[in-house]
């Protein structure tokens, strides 16, 4: 594979027509133009616009092997592309060669962004990534690469959802405590939102009801409204030996913590804690087979002088278009410009590989 090198005689600049922010929602069709700056006459055999969006995961862990079970070192990944399409704007791979002059040199560029394009989003296993990326290739010598990432929305209509999505969720437990051979009357807490589907700028209520006929106090309940990253690997990498296989890992995200203070024992209580949702990407479960992103109010019920844990889960699907009756979303322009700015910040995710 030949080498890149940056080179003072060229600038490139990937300019997206109309859309400053390279922000765009699936189904787009996207234009734009490709200037180069030249200060010299440089020989290339082509100028070639790689077009790219494609998932991809990447961890590594300690698993049994060999016929000991002894734990190594293996690498997990995958990858699967959305959007790869190569066009060559001057010249061709199997071209002679040919020079550009020494100034400005304009190209223009049309594609689509697939419908089912998921949304753009970085995490800690792996990432969904837009690109365009301009090369004028010279293999006997040095490629010039230029990057240029761009965002995608998906077109999220929580009104479409195969899910009822428009009725009251309610999730509830119940625990009991011993005191030797006795056991006290039950702690039970239930939880209840209006509705399970909401849009960025949407409040999610959440009503909480304690009903502690045990005499044992809660000291605390942690509400944490979180996002769910999930990653499955294709392939299992040790050493040299690669092999087909699906392992999972899991990345929690706590967009936001409550935590409502202690309900003595033989005592009722009921509370109601108001999230409003952010930029977020939207819910997204189908459109990759290796990413998958979710929400949930996850709830942690803390007994005085007890290591028990009371658990409680309400998943949230979050969507750009709310449902109907719902209040306007939060993602008009301002809003995807900071969802856009949220993906950005991101810089522990793994680099992008050919799987």
């Amino acid at each position: 594979m030949p080498k890149e090198k940056t080179s003072k005689h060229v600038k490139c600049d990937i300019l997206f027509d109309d859309n400053s922010s390279g922000i765009f929602t699936a189904g787009d069709r996207v234009t734009g133009v490709i200037e180069l700056h030249l200060t010299k006459i440089k020989k290339v055999r082509g100028v070639c616009l790689l077009i790219s969006g494609y998932s991809a995961v990447l961890w590594e862990a300690k698993v049994p092997d060999g016929p000991k079970n002894k734990k190594v070192k293996a690498q997990f990944k995958g990858r699967e592309d959305f959007i790869k399409q190569k066009q060559y704007l001057a010249g061709s791979e199997n071209g002679a060669g040919m020079q550009l002059p020494p100034n400005l040199v304009r190209y223009k560029f049309d594609f689509s962004i697939p419908p089912s394009a998921p949304t753009s989003m970085e995490g800690k296993y792996g990432h969904v990534r837009y690109l365009l990326q301009v090369t004028l290739e010279r293999p006997w010598k040095f490629d010039h690469n230029f990057q240029q990432p761009f965002t995608v929305v998906c077109r999220a209509d929580l009104n479409q959802s195969n899910e009822v999505l428009c009725i009251p969720t309610r999730a509830e437990n119940m625990m009991t405590f011993y005191c030797g051979l006795c056991r006290s009357r039950p702690l039970m807490v239930s939880a209840t939102t209006p509705k399970s589907g909401y849009a960025p700028g949407e409040t999610i209520e959440l009503e909480v009801f304690v009903q502690n006929s045990s005499k044992v106090t809660v000291s605390v309940i942690e509400i944490r409204w979180q996002k769910i990253l999930k990653f499955t690997s294709q392939t299992r990498v040790i050493g040299q030996t690669q092999i087909p296989k699906e392992e999972s890992n899991v990345q929690y995200e706590v967009l936001e913590v409550r935590k409502i203070p202690s309900i003595e024992g033989e005592n009722d209580a009921r509370f109601v804690e108001s999230f409003v949702v952010g930029p977020v990407p939207s819910t997204e479960t189908t459109h990759s087979r290796i990413v998958a992103v979710e929400y949930e109010l996850a709830l942690v019920v803390k007994p005085q002088a007890s290591t028990k844990r009371m658990k409680l889960n309400i998943p949230i699907t979050i969507g750009q278009i709310p449902l109907a009756g719902s209040a306007m979303p939060y993602a008009m322009s301002g809003g995807l410009q900071k969802l856009n700015d949220t993906l950005n910040e991101h810089s522990s995710a793994p680099p992008a590989y050919e799987a």
